[in-house]
């Protein structure tokens, strides 16, 4: 089976990746969008599990936010419902290695551990990458509340990180990341290049994550 490997620690995910595909194969007329795993409370000792949909990223001032959907299971003792909100906007922190390009938050520390994603044959095989001639660039998604099913819903802050080598489509993005702090268009900019090249990769990661290793 193929499959994709993902590191995952609480709601921080990273991405390793060293195949690539050039942004120019993803079909013009389909928008890319990432999903990521989110969990959150409400009042009364209410959980909500889920994902987030990130399809852009914006500049709003002299800040980052991406833009996208929240679906997912509310429960209180017993399960509520099922929701879906957007357009939800959570602030964005940018960090190549240790050195922060962006931020409305701050970046958690987080230990990944390993998730492993699969997808049908005609995915491309993607491996950890074993070399980095890059810093990687973390990408840290702010908490935020979103109203679902007429409740407030606390959600929790969410990081994937991006790594690559250079002379590939992903890895010259990551490595181009370092030379824009303070540049928040040209971020905002970057940042949906890397979307595109992610979601080509992983084939739009529309499906979620798979069980854990």
């Amino acid at each position: 089976m193929k499959a994709v490997l993902w590191r995952v620690a609480g709601l921080a995910t990273t991405l390793s990746l060293v195949a690539a595909m050039p942004a120019a194969a993803q079909p013009a007329t389909t928008r890319a969008v990432l999903t990521l795993p989110v969990a959150g409370t409400f009042s009364g000792g209410g959980e909500f599990t889920g994902s987030i949909s990130i399809n852009r990223f914006e500049q709003r001032g002299n800040n980052i936010v991406a833009v996208g959907l929240v679906s997912g299971v509310l429960s209180r003792h017993r399960r509520i419902g099922t929701a879906v909100a957007g357009e939800v906007a959570w602030p964005v922190a940018v960090r190549s290695g240790v050195q922060l390009l962006a931020s409305t938050h701050a970046l958690d520390p987080v230990r990944p551990a390993q998730i492993a994603w699969s997808a049908g044959p005609a995915m491309p095989r993607i491996l950890l990458a074993q070399a980095q001639s890059c810093s990687v660039l973390s990408v840290a998604l702010g908490a935020t509340t979103v109203n679902l099913l007429g409740v407030d819903v606390a959600l929790g802050a969410v990081t994937f990180d991006l790594s690559g080598q250079s002379g590939t489509a992903l890895g010259d993005l990551v490595c181009a990341a370092s030379a824009l702090l303070g540049n928040v268009a040209g971020l905002v900019n970057l940042l949906n290049s890397l979307l595109g090249v992610v979601t080509g990769l992983l084939g739009g990661l529309t499906s979620g994550l798979g069980g854990v290793v």
